[in-house]
């Protein structure tokens, strides 16, 4: 708990980065009872824009952002351009040039101003110099590539990011101090204003060509103010202090609970590349926590390697506890690269794992997997094509979905093999989990040309629509039958017309009059968009249910409810069909259950609904 400037407790906000948010590409058919309900079985307005264009905003842990549907590409395309100019900042920053600032508040106050000036160069200049390490050549490869595709054009600037306008206010920058000396918070307070001139937004040919039909979207926006209220960490180093993210969400695990540790758990690395993999294996092996942490690289893991000694002795002896056995032999390694990052390949490997009397193998060599447990064996080798037999098996062969994987397949036939990234930090070698990740993504995007990414979108929207039609199934969707354990699919096809408007009044229209004349089925229509007379459908389109506070969560829900439950009662939907504040808000114990994050919760939730 921290304390406000009156003396009273407060509990700082654990910041997260909240997207814009829009239904997912492929829903099932069926509306699960899920946060939300279940979208209509294919939204391209998801991808739409409408009435403006939010900034990336910073808000507490697992609340959503107040946001239409119509926001989503530019919201997106704003936060690729930040990242694409963060990638461009980053080659800015020279050696003996040793950022950060001369105290936690200097931190919060040039944040504020880089922020304010879209310099991305001055917010990478502010991080802890490990972390801006760890981030420097992803970014600059990532950036690169997205370019190359096209997703955004040549104008993303260094300088001043290109589009965006944001604007504080009253900024008040106040630290927090930790038990150590080289650990402050800072609670950073402030009125924000953001807009979007959408003319010069960064966005490329491709996203034009497949996400505007050809035609740069208006994506401009009127400006939109916020609150900022964010509790961040500042870490001190050889006299200047930096901005940490790792340790901004370890102060935030920890909550204010015990103390930070004056010293971290030593990070050992080893002398070669291809030693502090086989240093990783011998500590899973061995299941040694300590070990493991060790020889993580520090770049990354410095924040998990300070608070380690917090909770590794509890860690250890449950981990000492399990029945669990691991054993690796006949490892062989291969070593690319050059300076101080390199790529570790695991060329050869044999693994046997048990727990509980079952025991595993897995055999890996010559490009082939064996794997073995109990009777089954597989070989990865001899297995033919799983993927298509697994499709068959399922009844979803058809000439779309082979498209589909045939697409993935050209794509991706030039992928270059991909290892173990280990990178050397005060002359040892140490694994780099997150670096194997960036490495393993800027693989993927090296692989693909624009064409082969075109071809793929092109195979997914001919997916969607054999999904929305049925066809999938095998079924033409003029003659919609029975389809086995799936049951009865209907034409959602006529809906599609609905998607193409940008305003709710206009797409809750279009809804109610397809369903009266039998053009659109209604069962793909999730029910709080379906019947408009209960009035709710709006606050779910531009997401404001989900920023309620918990008492008008608990009047909305109550409110809401009966509309809904009278459906339910006499058979024109399922119970199945709602999210719980509309069939059950008696369960949610008077809160607004997409916000919480209580242990437990969702859990007694599911119960009272279901009992």
């Amino acid at each position: 708990m921290d304390t406000n400037d009156d003396g009273t407790s407060y509990e700082p906000p654990r910041p997260e980065v909240s997207l814009p948010t829009g239904p997912p590409l492929l829903p099932p058919p069926i509306p699960g009872n899920v946060p939300g309900g279940q979208p209509p079985l294919f939204n391209p307005q998801a991808f739409v824009p409408q009435d403006g264009v939010p900034t990336a905003t910073v808000v507490p842990t697992g609340s959503v952002g107040k946001r239409s549907r119509g926001k989503v590409v530019g919201g997106l395309i704003a936060v690729v351009a930040l990242v694409g100019a963060g990638g461009f900042a980053i080659t800015r920053i020279v050696a003996g040039n040793d950022g950060g600032a001369a105290s936690p508040t200097e931190v919060g106050t040039r944040l504020m101003d880089a922020l304010a000036a879209e310099d991305a160069l001055g917010v990478v200049d502010l991080l802890l110099p490990g972390e801006r390490e760890t981030m420097r050549q992803p970014l600059i490869d990532i950036v690169d590539n997205l370019k190359r595709l096209e997703v955004f054009d040549s104008s993303a600037s260094l300088d001043r990011v290109g589009g965006l306008d944001i604007v504080f206010e009253d900024v008040r920058v106040d630290p927090k101090p930790t038990n150590v000396d080289d650990i402050t918070g800072i609670r950073i307070r402030a009125t924000g204003t953001s807009s979007v001139d959408g003319a010069t937004m960064p966005i490329g040919d491709l996203l034009i060509d497949e996400a505007f039909g050809g035609d740069r979207p208006d994506l401009d926006s009127e400006p939109q103010d916020s609150d900022v209220d964010w509790t961040l960490t500042t870490v001190s180093r050889d006299g200047r202090w930096y901005l940490s993210a790792f340790y901004s969400i370890a102060e935030s695990t920890r909550g204010g609970g015990d103390d930070i540790p004056d010293s971290a758990l030593v990070a050992r690395g080893a002398d070669t590349p291809e030693g502090a993999v086989q240093a990783m294996f011998d500590a899973v092996e061995d299941l040694d926590l300590e070990a493991m942490i060790g020889v993580l690289n520090p770049n990354e893991a410095e924040a998990l390697q300070r608070y380690a000694p917090m909770f590794i002795d509890e860690a250890q002896a449950s981990l000492d506890e399990a029945d669990v056995k691991i054993a690796f032999s006949d490892i062989e390694f291969s070593v690319s690269g050059d300076g101080d990052r390199r790529t570790v390949a695991v060329d050869a490997l044999s693994m046997t794992a048990s727990a509980e009397g079952e025991e595993v193998t897995i055999e890996a060599k010559d490009g082939c997997v064996v794997f073995a447990m109990a009777d089954t064996t597989f070989d990865s080798c001899e297995s033919g094509d799983l993927v298509g037999t697994a499709l068959t098996d399922l009844g979803l062969d058809n000439e779309d979905m082979q498209g589909l994987i045939e697409a993935f397949q050209e794509a991706f036939d030039d992928l270059e093999p991909v290892g173990v990234t280990v990178q050397q930090v005060d002359g040892k070698w140490f694994f780099s989990p997150i670096g194997t990740y960036a490495d393993i993504y800027v693989s993927v995007l090296d692989a693909l040309d624009k064409d082969e990414l075109t071809d793929i979108i092109d195979a997914f929207r001919n997916v969607a629509d054999s999904f929305s039609t049925g066809a999938i199934f095998g079924v033409d969707d003029a003659d919609i039958g029975d389809i086995g354990d799936i049951g009865d699919i209907g034409d959602a096809s006529g809906i599609d017309a609905c998607f193409e408007e940008f305003e709710y009044s206009a797409y809750s229209a279009c809804v109610v009059a397809g369903i009266d004349d039998g053009s659109i089925d209604p069962s793909f229509v999730t029910p709080y968009y379906r019947f408009a007379e209960c009035g709710v459908g709006e606050l779910y389109w531009t997401g404001d249910v989900y920023s309620m506070s918990d008492d008008e969560f608990t009047t909305f829900a109550t409110d809401a409810a009966p509309c809904f439950q009278q459906y339910v009662a006499d058979g024109t939907i399922s119970e199945f069909e709602l999210p719980y504040e509309l069939s059950r808000p008696d369960c949610l114990e008077g809160k607004n259950w997409y916000n919480v994050t209580e242990e437990g919760y969702t859990d007694r939730v599911f119960e009272c609904a279901t009992s």
